[in-house]
């Protein structure tokens, strides 16, 4: 692997993590991730200084992939060692949400969809699942949480900028 000495944008695949369940019990001190629904999407995003760079034409490759992609048995998610990526570390106070949706409300697009979101009864009878829509569409959301930290160049990018891992 090698390390990113300046920061890069690039167009990657990412993958988004939700509803985890894990493990009843701890095995060998860790709490599994049994099952994860994912969701894979192309984006761009700019990787900081620092970021390893771990290329695919290695003969060790193998490991790499045992290790950092989700849906592997042995992968450092389904292990629980990141499953702190679906821990929101913010709180949104409910009664600051409810000035920001009257407000988006005004706008008809925004309106329309809320109508459509409401149809669902389930969703409807959920304060929950509503103020997360709400939390969703602010500027504060973490866009981060879910978020597995691994993220796949689809065509090998120049990087002028690396060394050698140490």
């Amino acid at each position: 692997m090698r390390r990113l000495t300046a920061p890069v944008e690039l167009e990657v695949e990412t993958a988004r993590l939700a509803s985890p369940v894990f493990a009843a019990a701890p095995y060998q001190g860790l709490t599994r991730v049994e099952k994860v629904q994912i969701a894979h999407a192309t984006e761009r995003r700019k990787l900081p200084a620092g970021t390893l760079w771990i290329p695919a034409d290695q003969p060790a490759f193998a490991v790499a992939v045992a290790l950092l992609e989700p849906e592997s048995p042995d992968s450092l998610l389904a292990w629980g060692l990141l499953s702190t990526l679906f821990e929101r570390k913010e709180h949104f106070e409910p009664r600051v949400l409810e000035g920001i949706a009257e407000e988006r409300l005004k706008d008809p697009a925004v309106a329309a969809e809320w109508r459509r979101a409401l149809a669902d009864p389930a969703f409807a009878a959920d304060p929950a699942a509503r103020a997360e829509w709400w939390y969703r569409r602010t500027p504060y959301r973490d866009e981060t949480v879910g978020l597995l930290p691994v993220f796949r160049a689809m065509s090998p990018p120049a990087l002028p900028h690396t060394e050698p891992w140490r």
